[in-house]
């Protein structure tokens, strides 16, 4: 089976591994990025290799967020699916996953089961 491609732009030093080990016990190939401009510059090669992206920027907004996360896309020339992690939200928001565009959606985490299932349904991976 061929394992999918993430990638992954978390600029939290603490959150990052995290992440990171997750995905791969998942299944997932992990391309990792550190910060914006990081992502940019590895966005010409590794956005063609990968089949989601997935951005997770503390003390960004959710909306900061997507917007970074579509001019890293479209500067990738990517049509991957894109989710981003919403760092702040209320009780109410947590475990959820708003769409917000083609493609493009907001997780608003909880236990993690949505992301998980929501990552497996874009990239068509059997959970790990």
């Amino acid at each position: 089976m061929i394992e999918p491609t993430i990638f992954l732009l978390e600029n939290d030093d603490d959150t990052r591994p995290i992440f990171k080990e997750l995905l791969i016990k998942k299944g997932y190939k992990v391309i990792l990025s550190v910060d914006e401009n990081d992502a940019l510059q590895r966005a010409n090669d590794g956005l063609s290799k990968s089949d989601l992206i997935l951005v997770n920027l503390l003390g960004k907004s959710a909306e900061e967020t997507l917007i970074f996360g579509r001019t890293l896309r479209q500067n990738g020339k990517s049509n991957a699916p894109l989710i981003i992690v919403a760092a702040k939200y209320g009780e109410e928001l947590e475990g959820t996953i708003a769409q917000v565009g083609e493609n493009e959606y907001i997780v608003y985490l909880g236990t993690g089961e949505e992301f998980l299932d929501l990552l497996s349904s874009l990239t068509r991976n059997s959970p790990g």
